[in-house]
């Protein structure tokens, strides 16, 4: 798999998933034998990095893109135990950033920075005997990952019609990081959903709570939140007993309906690792419950409990009064030793209830396992899902654009860079088409 990092914000998370990635593979304790731990780590290798150093430190398979060379530098000097990046595969401008405009970034630093990263890329591919599919690393806020991300997108799908591309995006905290972030955020996900195969979808805000609410880090940073996304991209990408999770195979098993290319994920149990010693391990009947959860509609509209920036609960009520956010399909991962008096059962999540009704029966839920230990986690479990609840922070940065909008606020910033009228409308009527197919999975569950 290669990874494409994009701005400082992709930058920073690829950087983190690497290092996640790799310390997965230096823990002792994995609860698996030797030859098992060996094939584990081989397989990692060969889907994160493409060669070792002189001085013996893995390679990852990745490009970096920026609008400027800074923060590329920086990471690329972080002296990490293990591995680094290639500098062959640094791309950036020395003329500056793209001043939080998608459109400065699309259509004035996309064309040399896009054309640059897809040369990239097919040095990368040229090398492969196998190529499972390009990764994007992206924050939907800023100029730099959004427009040129975004205009790099269209070049890849254009010279890699088959390949298959998924992107990870960072949503903006709701109270604000930049004036422009709502435009940004808006003209990113009417063009990532057009250009890539599935858009992973990361909410700032909802992370952040996971670090203060769960991990009692009360003065949690990006960088934080930047290793709770890491751990839940580990939990999906790294190694399975009976299957290999790649990007062609998420795509089919979660992401297949156009129309619906939208997926997060939610995992437990997140735990501080000062505390991890005197942590209750629950049994996994009670994470896989308490992972149904967090797709239940809230009772009232303004019931704004988030179940997984929440501890998991043992003593659950099955209500059969709960509403439950309607499912284009689910993937349970888990990742630990099953016992006899623990075993690992995800009927909870095959419950009819759980789907839409188009969608057949073998396509709504898959589970698959892995013996060894993540991150030296007894249990860890993760729900990759496409459900309905995926419209609400869409409809959240719609809102605010549509106000701005309307209010012709910054618009001059973007017609400076050559984005009409119709170029916003556009983008309105994707994201808005969008967020309506996701709200009728509800609609079309109350007519069941």
């Amino acid at each position: 798999m290669l990874t494409i990092q994009f701005g400082q914000c992709g930058n920073q998370l690829g950087h983190t998933i690497h290092s996640k990635i790799l310390a997965d593979l230096t823990f002792l304790n994995t609860g698996v034998q030797s030859q098992r731990n060996k094939e584990y780590a081989e397989s990692t290798y060969n889907k994160w990095f493409k060669d070792v150093s002189r001085n013996g430190e893995y390679i990852a398979r990745a490009i970096l893109v920026d609008a400027e060379q800074k923060v590329v530098n920086k990471i690329c000097n972080d002296a990490d135990s293990g591995w680094r990046y290639d500098m062959k595969n640094v791309v950036y401008d020395a003329g500056g950033g793209c001043a939080n405009n998608w459109a400065f970034g699309y259509g004035r630093k996309g064309k040399y920075l896009g054309e640059k990263t897809v040369e990239a890329v097919r040095h990368e591919i040229e090398r492969l005997d196998h190529f499972e599919g390009i990764l994007f690393c992206l924050s939907s806020a800023g100029g730099t990952g959004s427009g040129v991300g975004s205009y790099t997108a269209e070049l890849l799908r254009n010279e890699f019609p088959t390949k298959s591309v998924a992107s990870i995006v960072v949503l903006p905290f709701t109270s604000g990081e930049v004036g422009t972030q709502n435009y940004n955020s808006l003209l990113t996900l009417s063009k990532l959903y057009d250009e890539t195969d599935a858009v992973f979808i990361f909410e700032n805000e909802q992370i952040h709570a996971i670090c203060t609410n769960l991990l009692k880090n009360l003065e949690a940073k990006l960088y934080d939140i930047n290793e709770v996304i890491s751990q839940k991209l580990t939990a999906l990408f790294q190694p399975l007993e009976d299957s290999q999770i790649n990007l062609n195979y998420l795509v089919s098993r979660i992401a297949s309906h156009p129309s619906y290319k939208l997926i997060t994920i939610k995992s437990t149990p997140h735990i501080a690792a000062s505390s991890t010693v005197y942590e209750t391990s629950y049994k996994w009947e009670t994470y896989i419950r308490h992972l149904k959860q967090t797709l239940r509609i809230p009772s009232y509209h303004n019931e704004l409990v988030d179940v997984e920036t929440k501890m998991p609960s043992q003593s659950f009520s099955a209500r059969r009064s709960l509403m439950y956010s309607q499912s284009v399909s689910n993937l349970l991962i888990t990742r630990g030793t099953s016992v006899r008096n623990d075993p690992i059962v995800g009927d909870e999540l095959k419950e009819k209830e759980l789907y839409t009704s188009w969608i057949s029966e073998a396509d709504q839920f898959k589970h698959l396992h892995q013996t060894r230990r993540l991150l030296n986690q007894e249990k860890f479990c993760a729900l990759i899902t496409n459900n309905s609840q995926l419209q609400k922070p869409l409809d959240t940065f719609l809102e605010k654009a549509w106000n701005a909008y309307t209010h012709s606020a910054f618009l001059h910033q973007y017609k400076r860079f050559g984005l009409e009228e119709d170029d916003f409308l556009q983008a309105f009527a994707k994201v808005e088409n969008v967020i309506k197919s996701y709200k009728d999975l509800n609609i079309a569950n109350t007519n069941k």
